[in-house]
Formats: structure tokens, C-alpha cells, sequence
């Protein structure tokens, strides 16, 4: 059989690692201890180790396969003992192109390594499997690999390509794709891909890294769990039929089935249908039986804020942040205050851009673009747990349809809700009933799975003409007419609060959810591959390597995240 002479060559060092027991620690030090023409920390690397032979400052990229197959031999093992004993350790993956649910859940197994270990170094994609694979076609490629670095860049996770030169200078030419950090396996004197590589493996088999790879990694934030979406749950409507839910997320039924582990015959009505999707919430939130109550601040307020009232008085806040590329006045006083008295706080943008005053769509992507990452750079380093609101509102007297087409809201709601998301955060839309009306009207989703919808207007509303007591505010019935809806402004005219206007006013808001409360909605997926004993090894050769002193690896369960 073919897999004889690659397990008989493969297992060899670990059966001869059973015999030197009594020596394997004076020789790891040994190891440990050679000098090195290196001044880099972790500028070695290895593609697989034996434990107990590597020194703590190289790093590790470890074939793991993918969500069907185990890469290396005692995959997890070789990743305890780098997490164990401080190897730097990144991975290799090589995916599934059958169909895209297949894909994704190969996204959900590198997450799942991800959540369970510490992964300080890239997450290579393997070209070469893609480019030497003689059935796919180039379409088959770029759509698979596209697919696959979006979903794992939407969640954070630090990709990059792994082939050989030839292959990486292939995959540039017909891809297009050459932004990524690659692990490029030299096959010739001279390197001639032009693209961005980082880490080297030259003809003698050697592995260096030009640069310290695990801090850019931890700097950016990049693999953590911190960072990953939940996939969308998405419950099925009485007589909605599965092509049509398929087909709004951009997937196909089989791709929806096979991601799910279910037949077209088990989908009815109820059913929950979990979406492999980046428009998923990040996180869920507990939906409430009472709606809680909040107010959101401005510039209008002013300065003049009894923040122990405030405190008393709201479950959160809703600040605005800025207008366009202009900062509220009173919004870092007002953040700073939430933090310090420990108020929940979510924040509010006031579009500022149109199809009126920009010159063409592009300038309005240009604008909206800047315009929210003014947005993210405000409350970096700030307590932010509710929502990123867009407010989109027009003047008194002005009518949507001069100012935005389908073009412009699709294109604005989109830079909104990517680059919320991307950034952690939650991306929320406000407007009042007829602006979401509109809106809704100019797109072809439910704006409810993509935003929280934060809506003004009921009998209370009274545009600050009457003074309405606190405690006599109560929830709009937006709130129970559609359960879109997460929260409603339900007055603009409450008194007695511990802020208001000038007429002493404050616009008092009622939310369904409460979003420091967060549930992990669909978990990451978990892959249970086949015991080792299965692929190969006897029984007694498996007890020799896990026996032996070399491994003495931790339980997984018990393995220390950093």
C-alpha cells in the first residue's frame, strides 16, 4: 500500500524518540544551546519537530490538513508542546473545493484550533495543493481561495499563502491575488515571485523569517477568539422555501445543507439554519423580556451632566461620536464619563455624505469610508459594548429620494456595516419610521439581519414641544410592532433626567436587547478526526510515543491560553 512507506518513514524518529527516554532532556538542552548566526528571535522555523527537539526560539508551521484529516502525525500534540513550552507555532491548511459549505467549515476547523490554542504565527493557505490538483479549473481557484481568505480575514485571523516560487508565481499571475504574506519554498537559485513573502524555505531545506512574524501578529490583535464571528442563525418562515433564504446569502442549497449536516427534507418551518456568512452577528445578544431604558448625548447637552443621576437613571448611553469627519464636541468628556461611572455606551455617527454633495460614487465611497474609520479611531482604546450607529436623516423638508438612489444606500450601508464589523463591533442604523421604510425599500435584505435598528417616533415623540417626566416615559409601541426592531426612541422631550438642552429636554431610548449580556449563539464548530491508531499505528507503538518522557504533553483541556 502506498500509505506503508509514508507512516514507516514518518513514525521512524518517534519510535526511535521510545529508546532514549533517560537522555532526551540533556539532548533537547544541548539542542537549545547551540549558538546561532541569528540575532532574531524566531527567524528558524521548521514545517514539523519531534517534541522535546526544538528550541523555544524558533517557530513551528504545521501541516494541519483540514477539517476531515489531521495534517501531521499527533497534531494536537505537536501544538500543546508549542503552547506549552512557548514555540512559536503557525499553521497550514489546505481546503476544500467540493462546494462552499464544504470551505467553510474548513474556516470553522482552523478556528477551532485557533479558540482551543495559541497560535502566534501565520495561517497559510496551501497553493500548491490548489495549483497541482489537476481537476480544478482556474474559475474553481480564484473562487475557492477568495472565498476562504475573506471568511478568515473577516474574522481576524492572520492569512497567508504557502507554495512553492513557481506555484506562488502561478497563483499571482492567474488569481491576482498577491497581497498576502506567503511561506514560499525556494525550486530554484534564484527567487522570481514579486510578491510579499516573509518567510523562506531555501534549497537545503532550511526555514528562515525576515521579520518577527509572532509580534506583528500580537500587535495586530490577529488570531484571537476576540475577533471571530458567530455564524448568522437563521430560523425558517412558515411556506419560505430553502432555495430563496439560500439564494439571498449569496449560497447555494447544497452549500447551505452541507454546511448544516442536514437534507433538504428536514428544512421546515422553525427549523434553524446556521449561515456561513461575514454578515453574521459577532456575538449574540440576549434578547430581553422588558425592555431596558437608556438616553442617548451631544453636543446639545452640553457639559452640564449630573453623571451620578445618569448612572441612576439609564441602563446605557448612546453618544455621538462625530458628523462626517468631525468629532461632537462634548463626545470624549461624554465617553470618558461613561467608562469612569461604568455606564454601558454605544455610539452614533450623523452621515454627513450623499449623492447631493459628492461629486461621484467613488467620492462618496471615499467619503463614507473615511468617514466610519473617524468613527473606529475615536473610541479606540474606549469601553464600547453597544452599537455602532449609522444615523441616516435628512433635513426638515428634504426627501430621501434626492439624495440617495439604491447605489448610494447599498454602498453606504455596506462600508458601515464591513468595517464595524471588522472592527468588533456591533453596526447598528438609526432613522426614524419613514427613512427606514426607505431605506428598506432601496435594498434587497431585511436590514434587521445585517444591523440593529435603533428606530425614533410614537406618541410620545413630540419634537421638544411638551415636557414629558422621566417617569412617565414609556416604550414605543415600534417596539412591539416589529420586532426587527431592537430599540426606539420613544420621546425626545423627557425632563428631570440629569441632562437635557437647553429647554432641559433628552431624547430617552428603550432597547429589547441588552448587549453587555452576550451568549455564543452558534458555537464553533468541532471536528473529531480519526484516532491515530486508525491511520496506521499499532497499538503498541502509540503507547511507546505518548508514554515516553520526550512528549509528556498536557491535556488539552488543561492547555494555558496566553
Amino acid at each position: 500500500m502506498a500509505w506503508e512507506g509514508k507512516i514507516s518513514r514518518r513514525i521512524l524518529p518517534f519510535l526511535v524518540a521510545g529508546t532514549l527516554v533517560f537522555v532526551g532532556g540533556s539532548i533537547a538542552q544541548r539542542i537549545s544551546t547551540l549558538p546561532s548566526d541569528t540575532n532574531f528571535e524566531n527567524e528558524v522555523g521548521r514545517e514539523d519537530f519531534m517534541p522535546g527537539f526544538i528550541p523555544n526560539d524558533q517557530f513551528v508551521v504545521l501541516d494541519v490538513g483540514n477539517y476531515e484529516h489531521d495534517g501531521v502525525l499527533f497534531q494536537q500534540q505537536k501544538i500543546d508542546y508549542c503552547n506549552e513550552y512557548d514555540v512559536a507555532c503557525g499553521l497550514r491548511v489546505g481546503i476544500h473545493t467540493d462546494s462552499l459549505g464544504s470551505l467553510y467549515k474548513d474556516v470553522d476547523y482552523i478556528k477551532g484550533i485557533v479558540e482551543n490554542n495559541h497560535i502566534s504565527y501565520p495561517i497559510y493557505l496551501d497553493v500548491n495543493q490548489l495549483l497541482d490538483n489537476p481537476d480544478l479549473d482556474l474559475d474553481t481557484i480564484i473562487k475557492y481561495s477568495n472565498a476562504f481568505i475573506e471568511k478568515c480575514n473577516s474574522n481576524g485571523l492572520y492569512i497567508g499563502l504557502y507554495g512553492t516560487d513557481s506555484n506562488l508565481c502561478r497563483f499571482k499571475e492567474y488569481t491576482g491575488i498577491d497581497s498576502l504574506d506567503a511561506f514560499l519554498i525556494q525550486d530554484s537559485e534564484e527567487i522570481q515571485y514579486d510578491g510579499t513573502y516573509n518567510v523562506v524555505k531555501d534549497l537545503d531545506g532550511n526555514i528562515r523569517s525576515s521579520v518577527d512574524l509572532e509580534n506583528a501578529i500580537s500587535v495586530n490583535g490577529n488570531n484571537t477568539e476576540s475577533a471571530f464571528y458567530h455564524d448568522y442563525a437563521y430560523t425558517v418562515l412558515e411556506g419560505e422555501e430553502l432555495r430563496d433564504i439560500c439564494f439571498r446569502y449569496g449560497l447555494s442549497v447544497s452549500d447551505v445543507l452541507e454546511f448544516n449536516d442536514i437534507k433538504e427534507e428536514d428544512v421546515k418551518e422553525g427549523t434553524v439554519l446556521r449561515i456561513p456568512s461575514e454578515i453574521g452577528k459577532r456575538v449574540g445578544v440576549n434578547q430581553l423580556e422588558e425592555a431596558i431604558r437608556g438616553a442617548d448625548l451631544s453636543y446639545a447637552q452640553g457639559s452640564n451632566i449630573n453623571w451620578d443621576s445618569m448612572k441612576d437613571n439609564f441602563s446605557f448611553l448612546i453618544l455621538k461620536c462625530n458628523e462626517g469627519l468631525s468629532l461632537d464636541e462634548c463626545f470624549s468628556n461624554n465617553i470618558e464619563n461613561c467608562n469612569l461611572y461604568e455606564i454601558p455606551v454605544g455610539i452614533y455617527t450623523y452621515n454627513a455624505y450623499d449623492k447631493v454633495n459628492t461629486t461621484s460614487l467613488d467620492e462618496f465611497k471615499e467619503k463614507e469610508l473615511a468617514q466610519v474609520r473617524f468613527a473606529l479611531d475615536s473610541i479606540e482604546g474606549k469601553d464600547v459594548s453597544y452599537p455602532l450607529y449609522l444615523d441616516v436623516e435628512m433635513a426638515s423638508g428634504e426627501e430621501f429620494s434626492k439624495h440617495f438612489d439604491s447605489e448610494y444606500i447599498s454602498t453606504m450601508l455596506n462600508i458601515w456595516m464591513e468595517e464595524v464589523s471588522k472592527a468588533g463591533h456591533t453596526p447598528g442604523l438609526y432613522c426614524n419610521q419613514s427613512g427606514l421604510d426607505y431605506l428598506q425599500s432601496m435594498v434587497n435584505y431585511p436590514l434587521e439581519e445585517r444591523f440593529e435598528l435603533w428606530v425614533a417616533g410614537g406618541d410620545q415623540y413630540t419634537s421638544t414641544k411638551e415636557d414629558i417626566p422621566l417617569e412617565e416615559v414609556v416604550p414605543s409601541a415600534i417596539l412591539e410592532a416589529d420586532k426587527g426592531i431592537s430599540m426606539a426612541q420613544s420621546t425626545d422631550s423627557a425632563v428631570n433626567s440629569g441632562a437635557g438642552n437647553g429647554r432641559g429636554h433628552l431624547d430617552i431610548n428603550f432597547s429589547m436587547k441588552d448587549y453587555t449580556i452576550s451568549d455564543d449563539g452558534f458555537p464553533i464548530m468541532e471536528f473529531s478526526h480519526l484516532p491515530v491508531r486508525e491511520v496506521g499505528l499499532g497499538v503498541s507503538a502509540t503507547a511507546l510515543l505518548v508514554g515516553s518522557s520526550i512528549i509528556g504533553f498536557k491535556a488539552r483541556n488543561k492547555v494555558k491560553k496566553k
